[in-house]
């Protein structure tokens, strides 16, 4: 850990981030596509799921397991790697990381889950009104919840809760200091304890892009209600590579590489990995 430590970037470098990982996802547009198909495909799986709890907390699962993936993308990409699947599939390191994070943000949505009522009552009148659900079927049978339809779950689900999810798994590792110990758990395995520790470090060198960075965790939830939720899935690919290009920055100290004139000859996992 002592080769692997924070500096002092420039204010507005938050900025510079948010373009440089739209333009690393944007570049490889067809692997970039896959992924997304791939992860739209568990989130909506894990919505499907009839017990709630588990429901949930598979999708706080599936949301670390796909910041790291995507971490992985954006470095393949980075470097002028093919993004193969044994490049950018999540090992069991990597599991064990999203379970805890998942723990995490599974307690504090059984603490603070009692505040989602008014709203989860407030979206089912207003599909009622609107003519999109009814409370019984025309078999004057108790019809399933609105949040479950099919015709109505694409639109707020997984869109939605993903959304939420990932709002909240960010807002948690910008909260404890945490934001760059993914990249760097992906990128250099090192123990927790001292990750995080490192990971922490670097706030008090970058005050302004972390508030910038805050700003857009803040926004978030609103982009995903403008855009019918479609922005809540969609948004963990651009986070994943958002919090590669900031680790990349504040951590290696590289900014966007050139692009390399040879790809890679060897499909070998990330050489950063031991």
């Amino acid at each position: 850990m002592a080769a692997l430590g924070p500096r002092e970037v420039e204010p507005d470098a938050w900025l510079r981030w948010l373009r440089e990982a739209a333009g690393l996802l944007c570049s490889r547009p067809r692997p970039t596509a896959a992924w997304v198909a791939a992860t739209l495909f568990l989130f909506y799986m894990s919505h499907r799921m009839s017990w709630a709890e588990f429901r949930y907390f598979s999708q706080f699962f599936l949301v670390g397991l796909g910041l790291m993936a995507f971490i992985r993308l954006a470095w393949c990409v980075d470097h002028n790697r093919t993004p193969r699947l044994w490049n950018v599939m999540p090992v069991n390191r990597d599991c064990v990381l999203a379970l805890g994070l998942a723990a995490a943000l599974f307690a504090m949505f059984v603490a603070f889950g009692g505040m989602l009522g008014p709203l989860a009552a407030a979206f089912r009148e207003a599909v009622q009104a609107m003519g999109l659900w009814s409370p019984v079927t025309v078999e004057a049978l108790p019809a399933i919840a609105p949040l479950r339809r099919t015709l109505l779950g694409p639109i707020l689900v997984p869109g939605g809760t993903v959304g939420l999810a990932l709002t909240a798994c960010v807002a948690l590792l910008l909260a404890f200091g945490q934001f760059f110990l993914l990249p760097m758990m992906v990128l250099h395995q090192p123990p927790l304890p001292p990750a995080m520790i490192t990971s922490a470090r670097a706030y008090p060198l970058n005050p302004v892009p972390m508030m910038g960075l805050s700003g857009v965790v803040m926004v978030l939830p609103a982009l995903v209600v403008v855009s019918l939720g479609w922005l809540g899935a969609l948004a963990v690919p651009y986070v994943g590579a958002l919090m590669y290009v900031a680790y990349r920055d504040v951590f290696l100290g590289e900014e966007e590489e050139e692009p390399e004139e040879v790809e890679d000859e060897e499909p070998d996992r990330l050489p950063l990995r031991y």
